[in-house]
């Protein structure tokens, strides 16, 4: 009797630590979110995961951004190229009006305390500060 208890609890733990493994396995093979593209609005949509983020905003060298202010006044301002999260999914998203062309861009995370190239987006450039810029071209 003592072993078939020993048994079920040896087998109720192994049970536990297989669900658990499981749940971290989980985390790399969820879909990833698409590379901006255009929308059917013609708008460009970016999308961003930070599950653990405040706020993010996309800077880049189109006019209308100029990397969140930075290279106009020096200054980041959280307002331009500002995401949203509305289903609080941790998937930050934003439509851009862009006209075709090559753009250079990345995700500021936390108004601006880290700038992240984009994960989905495996075309890059230096950006003379030891990263890089994600590329996107427009047609």
């Amino acid at each position: 009797m003592f072993g078939l208890r020993r048994q079920s609890l040896l087998l109720l733990l192994l049970a536990g630590l297989l669900l658990l493994a499981g749940c971290g396995y989980m985390r790399i093979i969820r879909t990833r979110v698409p590379p901006p593209g255009r929308q059917d609005n013609g708008m460009v949509r970016f999308m961003y995961e930070a599950p653990q983020a405040k706020h993010v905003n996309v800077c880049g060298n189109w006019d209308e951004n100029d990397w969140c202010g930075t290279r106009g006044t020096g200054r980041f301002d959280h307002e331009i190229g500002s995401m949203h999260d509305d289903d609080g999914d941790g998937v930050w998203e934003i439509e851009v009006e862009l006209s075709p062309g090559r753009y250079e861009y990345k995700f500021a995370v936390d108004w601006g305390m880290r700038w992240e190239q984009d994960p989905n987006n495996p075309v890059g450039n230096d950006d003379g500060f030891g990263g890089s810029n994600s590329i996107l071209v427009l047609r």
